[in-house]
Parts: structure tokens; C-alpha cells; sequence
């Protein structure tokens, strides 16, 4: 009996690290709304996903969208057309510091002359 529960006192924990949840900030904005997504945030290595979605009316308009996004741990920017899903993503992973789970994710997007600021939240909407 007492080799059981040794073995499950070590079992335990491992089955934590092997199944965290994803963390997903999310926000949006009059014409955009974006997602950061990082996997494996428990683990030795995570991958990190920026989605920007584009919710306007005239997606053939948009040319080349401009982004950047800066949080507590982590930031970012780039360049990139806009795809027939009305969308881009970018992806980054290793293995270092994670923003706070109730931190706030700053991304700007700007296309054809104009601007728009999104605030990403685990709570949602902001």
C-alpha cells in the first residue's frame, strides 16, 4: 500500500504538466478583433500564436497590414497581407518568460492610412 501511494505522489503532478490548458487573451476593436494564444504555458517549451482578424466590411481594400503587440514578457511586430480568411497569424515559441495570466496584451494594427488599438485580456472584451 505504501508503494501505491508513493507512486501516486509522484504520478500526480507529472499528469499537470502534460495537459496544461492553453492561455487565450482576446479583445477587438470597431474593424479588428485578435487573440493571443499560448500553448503548453506549464511546460519546458510553449508555442505562442497572434491571430488578427479583420471584421470589416471591405476586406479587398486592405492591403498590407502593420502590427505590434507588447505585453509584460513578451512584444512583437510585423508586416503581412491580409488572407482570404480575412486574417493573419503569426507564431512564435521557446521556452522563456510568459506574460501573467491576468495581464493585458497592447496590440496595434494599422492598414491604408488607418490605426486601431486592441487590448487583449484573459477576461475577454475590453
Amino acid at each position: 500500500m505504501k508503494k501505491i501511494l508513493i507512486f501516486l505522489f509522484m504520478f500526480i503532478p507529472l499528469c499537470g504538466c502534460l495537459n496544461s490548458s492553453p492561455i487565450v487573451y482576446t479583445g477587438e476593436s470597431k474593424n479588428w478583433s485578435a487573440s493571443y494564444t499560448i500553448e503548453n504555458p506549464q511546460g519546458e517549451y510553449h508555442n505562442e500564436t497572434l491571430k488578427i482578424i479583420y471584421k470589416g466590411k471591405k476586406p479587398k481594400e486592405v492591403s498590407d497590414i502593420k502590427y505590434k503587440y507588447d505585453g509584460t514578457n513578451i512584444g512583437g511586430s510585423g508586416e503581412q497581407e491580409l488572407s482570404g480568411s480575412r486574417s493573419i497569424v503569426s507564431k512564435t515559441g521557446g521556452n522563456g518568460a510568459l506574460p501573467p495570466k491576468d495581464s493585458i496584451i497592447n496590440v496595434t494594427v494599422g492598414w491604408n492610412g488607418n490605426k486601431e488599438e486592441l487590448q487583449l485580456s484573459t477576461n475577454g472584451k475590453r
